[in-house]
């Protein structure tokens, strides 16, 4: 692998995971991550059917020592890491903020902002080290618009912008950049689609456009440190 080639770390393979390293196939060496080995290399060969290189891995990401070794591995064998796009969520709701409430909240954090955390802390200074580092998050427009059903949800993604704007905050004076990009309700894509031919998804934001954003943030100087965008539905 040449070194001038771009290496973007993917965590989650889930359906937005398989829509940004898709989106990423030419553009850069995808590495995606899930504790799913299945769902991992089904992405990677997803992305290497399209003309890409791509690899997967299987790391605990709530594992410090286990994340600074996957990150040392890839720095010895690609010199190199560009991009690193959060995509590990979950979700759950409830009526109102009660107990139920305050169980999802444990249960939610540490897939959503535990990993977050340990993520961004072990890979900043090999962005920081990067042409133009990027640190990307997928968040939601309830975590500025909490309801009483989502209490759990939208304060843990809240804190997950939080976080990642102060991840922002400490590229100051560097070429990395944070980007948080926000959906309105939930991801599409055309299998959910076919799944559902009746349903509408008008509020659903379709995985291509996560893709196609993270791959023209990726390589635009002129990106916003800490920006928040919110994604139109493309339902």
């Amino acid at each position: 692998m040449s070194t001038s080639t771009p290496v973007a770390i993917v965590l989650g393979a889930g359906m937005g995971g398989r829509g940004v390293s898709l989106a990423l196939a030419g553009r850069a060496h995808v590495i995606v991550v899930d504790r799913d080995e299945t769902l991992a290399e089904a992405a990677a060969q997803a992305v290497i059917a399209a003309g890409g290189t791509a690899e997967a891995s299987t790391v605990n990401l709530l594992d410090f020592d286990a994340v600074e070794a996957f990150r040392d591995d890839l720095l010895d064998r690609h010199g190199r890491i560009d991009a690193v796009v959060h995509l590990v969520g979950g979700w759950q709701g409830s009526k109102t903020v009660d107990r139920k409430a305050a169980e999802q909240f444990a249960a939610l954090e540490p897939g959503i902002f535990g990993t977050l955390r340990i993520a961004s802390a072990v890979f900043r200074e090999a962005l920081i080290a990067a042409p133009s580092g990027r640190f990307f998050i997928l968040s939601s427009v309830q975590a500025q618009s909490p309801s009483a059903g989502n209490a759990a949800y939208a304060s843990i993604k809240a804190a997950t912008e939080t976080w990642t704007k102060a991840l922002g905050a400490s590229f100051a004076d560097t070429p990395a950049r944070a980007v948080i990009l926000a959906v309105q309700r939930a991801l599409v894509n055309d299998e959910m689609r076919a799944r559902n031919p009746d349903k509408a998804f008008t509020t659903f934001t379709d995985t291509s456009v996560v893709g196609a954003t993270v791959a023209d943030l990726m390589a635009d100087p002129a990106v916003e440190n800490g920006a928040r965008i919110v994604l139109v539905p493309q339902g």
